[in-house]
């Protein structure tokens, strides 16, 4: 016999113990990712968990030709957000037409499409709109960014992954 009955208890005792504690700091450390929105000073708006490789949009109004513009990025953790594709109504000053590397342009249904961009940016500064109606999108929400900062100020939005245990201070 191996272990003797009282030494065979002891030992499944002390590895249940280590199970849970390893299950416990497992759960309790994971990265739960974020889509972090700062002020100009850095200080911290707002922190939405998000699944790795979610997508959110920003719309907005055109400064120039008045017209919608959605642009659609993912979170990419190990490069910070990535630029997936681009919307609008109209072609005028500002508006993209020209494609680089994969991206595909596509219009149709009074749309124009660009597509397949995949352009990685560490973070992304947004200036909150006097008049362009900035929106953040993302869970069937619609989140204006002056919920965030007063028009005119900057946000950056940012990619981040964090502890689940320092998740709670976030929310």
């Amino acid at each position: 016999m191996l272990f003797s009955k009282g030494e065979w208890v002891l030992n499944r005792k002390i590895l249940l113990c280590c199970f849970l504690l390893l299950s416990f700091l497992v759960l309790f450390c994971s990265p739960v990712h974020f889509l972090m929105i700062r002020s100009a000073d850095g200080s911290l708006l707002a922190a939405y968990p998000m699944r790795g490789g979610e997508k959110f949009s920003v719309r907005y109004i055109h400064s120039v030709q008045k017209t919608p513009v959605l642009e659609i990025f993912r979170l990419d953790f190990r490069e910070g957000i990535e630029l997936r594709e681009t919307v609008y109504t109209d072609f005028g000053a500002g508006l993209p037409f020209l494609v680089e590397g994969r991206a595909v342009f596509e219009s149709g249904g009074g749309k124009f499409r660009i597509y397949g961009i995949q352009r990685h940016l560490p973070d992304i500064v947004f200036r909150v709109g006097r008049f362009a109606d900035y929106r953040l999108l993302f869970r069937e929400r619609d989140i204006p960014f002056t919920q965030f900062e007063k028009p005119g100020k900057p946000l950056r939005f940012t990619g981040e992954r964090h502890p689940f245990f320092v998740s709670s201070f976030f929310s």
